[in-house]
């Protein structure tokens, strides 16, 4: 087994600048972010430097691509009923899973129940924005009734909804 990097030995709050560097300087300029980390006392080459931050572009890309992925599939397919994100909740256990046997340090953990509190709230929020969306809809479906109803011919109440339920002149 290799060693292990360099970089990953660093404190968090040096590896965090570390990374917004790598990203500002367009994932180039390592020379000088391995003098900048001399100054800060840690003494990592720059080639150590551009391993960490090929891996590090390859990840966003990888978040990047998978977030675009996520916005075309609910834009071809919304999602009412929240499939998906009963889907996504058991892909990212199976993956904090893996991650948890696979842990080599305390900071793993760490970061693994960070992302798993992240996890829980996003479920959270996704479950509250279906909830309320169904009572919003509920409450215009049963407004058009009630339109529909008082309103003696279709265009009348088309405008009416129009102005009263969707907030738009005529």
């Amino acid at each position: 087994m290799g060693r292990r990097s360099k970089v990953l030995s660093l404190p968090r709050d040096v590896r965090v600048r570390l990374d917004a560097l790598i990203i500002e300087r367009g994932f180039g300029g390592y020379l000088e972010l391995a003098d900048w980390l001399a100054g800060e006392g840690h003494r990592i080459g720059k080639s150590a430097l551009h391993q960490y931050g090929k891996g590090l572009e390859r990840r966003i890309e990888q978040i990047r691509l998978a977030t675009e992925q996520a916005e075309a599939l609910v834009a071809a397919a919304p999602d009412e009923q929240g499939a998906l994100a009963d889907a996504s909740i058991r892909l990212v256990q199976e993956r904090i899973f893996d991650l948890l046997l696979a842990a080599e340090n305390p900071d793993d953990l760490k970061t693994l129940a960070t992302t798993a509190r992240s996890l829980a709230d996003t479920a959270r929020a996704s479950t509250t924005v279906r909830q309320e969306r169904r009572k919003v809809l509920r409450e215009i479906a049963e407004q058009v009734k009630r339109v529909e109803e008082e309103e003696p011919d279709a265009e009348s109440a088309w405008l009416r909804i129009r102005r009263d339920i969707y907030g738009l002149a005529a």
